[in-house]
């Protein structure tokens, strides 16, 4: 393991969780710091937990990060995994994030929502009564643009890819996972 986690990682874990997840962002960056590919680099996307903005990596590349090792992390480091540029690791990070009862963990499983793995979609539909409804529901809240932004993108992942295969959009796993969702929040 390196001496110094490299210090683009650190920064980007450090703003990928609210101020009082400190701790946490940094046993997840101790965690991961050997596996990140820090020359990887493809933004973020902001949300608000409790009321702070928090910055998620789109993508994060880690080398030699196996999924049972992923299977096994805590929360915090879980949640960069779920950032990976690997859709194999972000499922397993997914997967393990769905017993979670931390603020800071909603944006994780909800920002996947917007994306195209099925599967994964699949998964965090199933997982939603484990949900914490009242977690989630706060995020919604706080977050109506990003939902919005959700919803455009599962709408058009739906409208090129599984249209065939889900004829009604609301019957779509990502579009009735923010469906309820949304409906958590009122």
């Amino acid at each position: 393991m390196d001496a110094c986690p490299p210090e683009p990682f650190v920064n980007a874990a450090r703003r990928a969780f609210p101020a009082d997840a400190r701790p946490q962002a940094e046993q997840a960056f101790t965690t991961l710091s050997r596996f990140v590919d820090d020359a990887y680099r493809q933004g973020a996307e902001r949300y608000v937990v409790a009321g702070q903005e928090i910055a998620l990596p789109r993508r994060l590349h880690f080398a030699g990060l196996g999924i049972g090792k992923v299977e096994r992390l805590s929360p915090a480091p879980a949640c960069l995994v779920s950032r990976s540029t690997d859709g194999h690791l972000r499922q397993a990070a997914v997967r393990s994030l769905f017993a979670a009862n931390e603020a800071w963990v909603g944006p994780y499983v909800v920002s996947l929502l917007g994306e195209y793995v099925l599967e994964i979609v699949e998964d965090i539909s199933a997982a939603l009564p484990l949900l914490d409804r009242p977690l989630y529901a706060d995020f919604v809240r706080e977050n109506p643009a990003a939902l919005r932004t959700l919803r455009a993108r599962a709408t058009s992942y739906w409208n090129v890819y599984h249209r065939t295969e889900y004829p009604l959009q609301r019957h779509f796993p990502a579009l009735r996972s923010l469906d309820e969702l949304e409906s958590w929040a009122g």
